[in-house]
């Protein structure tokens, strides 16, 4: 693994860009982004994903932080994400519930070039096409009112006319972050999903963007690795329940 960031500013430099990127994939209309110092609170008004109110946390003094956040926010679920190379103390997050890790990541596009070889990944164009994805997929793969928001693009990898993967990216800032990537179990292994972010970020450097940023799973790490992104953090996710 390349070494991680060590300062503390250009920690919170990505991780407000990755913020910025990744809220704009999920916004609803009811969504607000409230910025603070050491931290910033994303309010989606509604469930998405699973997730009403959210916190990303960068601060090393963690412990004070947290303190703030059940200050100002009582005894509401909510969702914390932080952003350290070691997992945080459990004295420091009593009353959370770990769920997962993550990697905060980096790309300069300026420095890569991409091709997607023999793959069929192509941009999805109309709400038709969108609402066929849909029901293909048994979910809203693709938020059908937000099909005309020109820093927001829907993606589809196909094998033999038949849809494998999907994905998204949302631009701004010159920053492009790619989110939700998905292959269907029986196509994995085959090269799709590295098509389908080649594609996109193709599209995205074309578009202006020379940074791109994502969360990327443990499985989707050595991916993004391989597509030239390097790690600038851990990520730890916990959940506060009432």
């Amino acid at each position: 693994m390349e070494k991680m960031l060590g300062s503390n500013a250009a920690l919170k430099k990505v991780v407000n860009l990755f913020v910025q990127g990744w809220v704009y994939c999920r916004r609803e209309p009811t969504t607000q982004l409230h910025e603070f110092d050491t931290m910033k609170h994303v309010n989606f008004g509604t469930e998405v994903v699973g997730r009403t109110n959210e916190f990303f946390v960068w601060d090393s003094n963690l412990r004070h932080v947290i303190s703030t956040i059940h200050e100002q926010f009582a005894q509401k679920e909510h969702w914390l994400t932080v952003f350290t190379n070691e997992k945080p103390d459990n004295n420091d997050i009593e009353g959370y519930k770990f769920s997962n890790s993550e990697y905060l990541m980096i790309l300069d596009l300026e420095d890569h070039s991409f091709e997607t070889g023999d793959k069929v990944i192509r941009r999805v164009q109309t709400k038709e096409e969108a609402q066929y994805i849909n029901d293909f997929f048994d979910k809203v793969v693709i938020d059908l009112k937000k099909m005309d928001d020109p820093c927001l693009h829907y993606y589809v990898g196909e094998e033999n006319g038949e849809l494998t993967s999907h994905g998204r990216y949302s631009i701004l800032d010159n920053t492009v972050c790619l989110d939700r990537i998905f292959t269907a179990e029986i196509h994995r292994g085959k090269g799709i999903a590295k098509a389908l972010c080649q594609k996109m970020l193709l599209d995205a450097k074309e578009e202006g963007a020379v940074k791109g940023v994502l969360a990327s799973s443990q499985m989707g790490h050595p991916l993004y690795l391989k597509l030239g992104y390097r790690d600038v953090s851990k990520m730890w996710v916990f959940e506060r329940q009432s």
